[in-house]
């Protein structure tokens, strides 16, 4: 009797964690005995609320009333606990004295199994409502604007999200550097976060010397016809917003530079 409490108790609580709008975005945080406390809260909150909403269907079983019928009237009644109750007493889950408890707590354990879909649903609809959007994608968005105030790189990301005519310069580990505007993170699961991948659709590539660090645009996706890529975001060295302007008016000042005499070239010729 006690698993057949238990396991709604911890299975709602789960399923809250992973479609709650707000708590799915930091539950790959939790680890160890947090994430099972975490579990447990929210199962707790499920079960009180399905407590609540059996003992108010168990007020059905007080309802009776006759209906007419061609022979007169014949009685009916709304005490459906009765029937589980029997039917946990044949199977000797309770006893004849406690039946009336055990049927309540079984109604309170199948409710709980149904109350983390209702919840989430008014969630999600309770947020869009506070924000003023229509879609749950708007929503998702919305909730990662405010889930990434506090990381730099997430928050540009999301900027160049909401602004997707502007682009941003990505200095990469590896020297590559790329320039486009980025489409889409990754979205957020039991076991990582926002914080793993994003999509780019590119404008230019390139890389900085490794001497000089100075960048070498190599290829222009506007006229190659490339589709999105992929990037990691832990591969992010530096990210800062394009101005193809400045771009322009740096090149032009690196075309008018006289190159550097080389140290050979300056060395007195053999005679």
């Amino acid at each position: 009797m006690g698993i057949l409490l238990l396991l709604p108790f911890l299975v709602s609580g789960y399923w809250i964690c992973l479609n709650h709008p707000r708590i799915a975005l930091s539950f790959h945080k939790y680890e160890g005995q947090l994430l099972y406390l975490l579990v447990a809260r929210e199962g707790i909150r499920c079960f009180m609320i399905a407590t609540s909403a059996s003992l108010a269907l168990g007020l059905l079983s007080y309802v009776s009333f006759a209906v007419p019928d061609y022979a007169g009237s014949f009685h009916v009644s709304l005490d459906y606990l009765s029937l589980i109750e029997n039917w946990l007493f044949s199977h000797q889950l309770v006893t004849e004295q406690n039946s009336d408890i055990g049927a309540f707590l079984v109604q309170a354990a199948a409710l709980c199994l149904v109350v983390p879909k209702l919840w989430t649903s008014f969630e999600v609809w309770r947020l869009k409502r506070s924000y003023n959007l229509k879609t749950r994608a708007e929503l998702d968005t919305q909730l990662l604007s405010v889930f990434v105030a506090g990381n730099p790189c997430l928050d540009l990301l999301m900027t160049s999200i909401r602004h997707p005519k502007n682009k941003y310069l990505f200095s990469m580990n590896d020297r590559k550097v790329y320039v486009g505007s980025v489409i889409e993170i990754g979205k957020a699961a039991e076991a990582q976060g926002v914080d793993q991948h994003f999509l780019l659709i590119p404008f230019l590539s390139g890389y900085r010397d490794k001497d000089t660090m100075q960048i070498e645009m190599t290829t222009d996706y506007a006229r190659s016809g490339e589709g999105a890529i992929m990037l990691s975001q832990e591969n992010i060295v530096s990210a800062m917003l394009w101005k193809e302007e400045i771009w322009e008016a740096f090149k032009a000042i690196q075309k008018d530079k006289k190159p550097k005499a080389r140290l050979k070239d300056t060395l007195p010729e053999r005679s």
